[in-house]
């Protein structure tokens, strides 16, 4: 069992970037979608009428019938536009919070440990860059992220058996 967590939270560590990325992606969707408004939707739909070979309105009359399919497509369409934010609202709300649980256990972390972790898993440096910044050899950049990893372990474990 700890075995499997600790493959978790290396997991969590080395896909931190990414999952970055996926919280940046559905934020800039939800803020910025992509559809027509309902004035254009319904002018669009209400004021097309035939190009004179008897398959429309001539006299530029809308049809009840083509106006009826405008608001009914509308109303279909902004149900399913709130379906799919509802849906990137979800998978956003969990990346979030796994983002935020991850960065607080870190933050609780020695402060050593912390940087460690950060620099490697949160800014993307290489272990000799870290050993480098802070002065140390990479044999001890590896040691204080493993002692970070092990103890970032027990804090998941610890939250696993408590929530259940």
């Amino acid at each position: 069992m700890v075995n499997d967590m600790k493959l978790r939270v290396t997991y969590l560590l080395e896909t931190y970037q990414e999952r970055q990325r996926k919280i940046a992606l559905p934020h800039y969707e939800l803020d910025h979608p992509a559809h027509a408004s309902e004035t254009e939707m319904i002018s669009a739909m209400a004021l097309g009428h035939g190009d004179g070979s008897g398959g429309g309105h001539m006299d530029g009359r809308i049809s009840d019938k083509t106006l009826y399919i405008a608001l009914n497509y509308q109303s279909k369409a902004n149900k399913l536009n709130a379906d799919i934010k509802e849906e990137i609202v979800v998978q956003l709300v969990e990346l979030e919070q796994e983002q935020r649980r991850l960065e607080y256990y870190v933050s609780l972390l020695e402060k050593r440990q912390a940087e460690v972790i950060r620099l490697i898993h949160f800014e993307g440096h290489t272990q000799n860059e870290v050993a480098t910044e802070l002065a140390v050899v990479p044999r001890t950049v590896r040691r204080i992220r493993n002692e970070a990893l092990d103890k970032l372990v027990d804090m998941f474990s610890f939250a696993k058996d408590f929530a259940e």
